[in-house]
């Protein structure tokens, strides 16, 4: 997948990932589309570097819908969908607390913005030859840790998701692409009090890897790749796997919720 002379609609483009991707695919010759939630980051990107631009909350099934409608009759045949943002977890801690309207708030963005995406242009972009969608979901769609439980939970499903479209559409010409990044730091010491941490890479490192491996049409782009050995030890033994991480989640002193311990 090269963007050059293409139109690329990346949503949650205001920071982080997915504003390191417009920035990016906007310098390979891409005709790019910014979208956010928030409008003042969203402008902030989209006139550093020229792009059209239209505010979308993608977890809201109409907002999501006339995003893709206004491109596609304005701006051109979208050949490639970026789709960025995340809900984390929410106030509560995160564990067995987490709300009802935190699972609802995830499931909308973290799952149904994929499925409704998919819905929206496959038809279309089979009918004209092909088209590419990037799926930003986390290590954690593939390897459980210490995140979030509703961000854990629809993350697997997200990546569930992309594996469905692929498996029923590659044949057809229609491409996924999942990043599957670890710490990715978008304000400087955001994870100095988290010394155990791991790798931590920098939003431009992390789009540049994709952009390697959107041109190489790789499933699975993972910017650090202690994710695919870790992955690869959960296939093989899944009980050992499970006791190796429990084992390092305790030495961390992580616990979510030490009243139902």
């Amino acid at each position: 997948m090269i963007v050059e002379g293409k139109v690329v609609v990346v949503t949650g483009a205001g920071n982080g990932i997915g504003r390191a991707l417009a920035e990016r695919f906007a310098r390979d010759g891409a005709t790019v589309v910014v979208s956010d939630f928030d409008e003042q980051t969203m402008n902030t990107v989209a006139d550093g570097i020229a792009a059209a631009r239209r505010r979308c909350d993608v977890g809201n099934a109409q907002d999501l819908h006339d995003l893709i409608e206004w491109v596609e009759a304005d701006i051109g045949p979208i050949a490639l969908m970026c789709s960025n943002p995340a809900i984390f977890g929410g106030a509560e801690g995160g564990g067995l607390d987490t709300s009802e309207e935190t699972w609802e708030r995830s499931w909308q963005v973290n799952v149904m913005s994929h499925v409704r995406v998919a819905r929206q242009l496959i038809p279309r972009m089979v009918e004209r030859g092909g088209g590419y969608f990037l799926q930003t979901l986390s290590a954690a769609a593939l390897i459980t840790s210490n995140s979030w439980m509703a961000y854990t939970v629809t993350k697997h499903a997200g990546l569930g998701t992309a594996e469905w479209i692929m498996l029923n559409y590659a044949d057809r010409g229609i491409g996924v692409s999942c990043l599957c990044p670890t710490a990715v730091e978008t304000r400087p010491g955001q994870f100095d009090e988290m010394p155990d941490i791991g790798l931590v890479q920098t939003a431009d490192e992390v789009a540049d890897i994709t952009v390697a491996g959107l041109a190489d049409e790789r499933f699975l782009i993972l910017p650090n790749p202690a994710v695919g050995g870790s992955f690869r030890k959960k296939a093989t033994d899944y009980d050992a796997w499970l006791e190796r991480t429990n084992g390092r989640l305790r030495a961390m002193g992580h616990d979510f919720d030490t009243a139902h311990r």
